[in-house]
């Protein structure tokens, strides 16, 4: 599965610093890009995690990431990456998920769960410094 490498991570004041794979970050770009554009989110902020124009900027930072690799982000924001992809896995068949989103809905399951498992580390100071 592609999904079962460890993210660097580096604790900062108000958040943290991600680096993340090209894959990742792919994989981020098509879950909030779904969320945000493809289909509509009822209740955005309450599902989501953030009002839509800040998940639209997200995405624009996420998606103008490029080469970088590295994200800085505040726990409300990995919050919303982990809630776009339980949108995605919710609203979508397994049969459309991997044309729509580029990976295979066990990829998502695997990647949400790391997001999970760090979001919770971060918020409970238990998390593991890598850099």
């Amino acid at each position: 599965m592609a999904y079962n490498k460890e993210m660097e991570t580096v604790l900062q004041p108000g958040g943290l610093s991600l680096e993340f794979s090209r894959e990742d970050l792919g994989h981020l770009n098509n879950a909030l890009n779904e969320v945000c554009n493809g289909f509509e989110v009822a209740n955005f902020e309450a599902a989501i995690g953030l009002p839509y124009e800040q998940a639209a900027a997200l995405l624009q930072r996420v998606h103008g990431s490029g080469s970088l690799q590295k994200l800085n982000l505040s726990l409300p924001e990995l919050d919303a990456l982990r809630n776009a992809l339980t949108a995605m896995l919710a609203e979508l068949d397994p049969w459309e998920y991997a044309t729509r989103m580029g990976f295979e809905v066990a990829e998502s399951e695997a990647f949400r769960k790391r997001l999970d498992a760090l979001a919770s580390e971060t918020r409970y100071g238990h998390i593991r410094q890598t850099a």
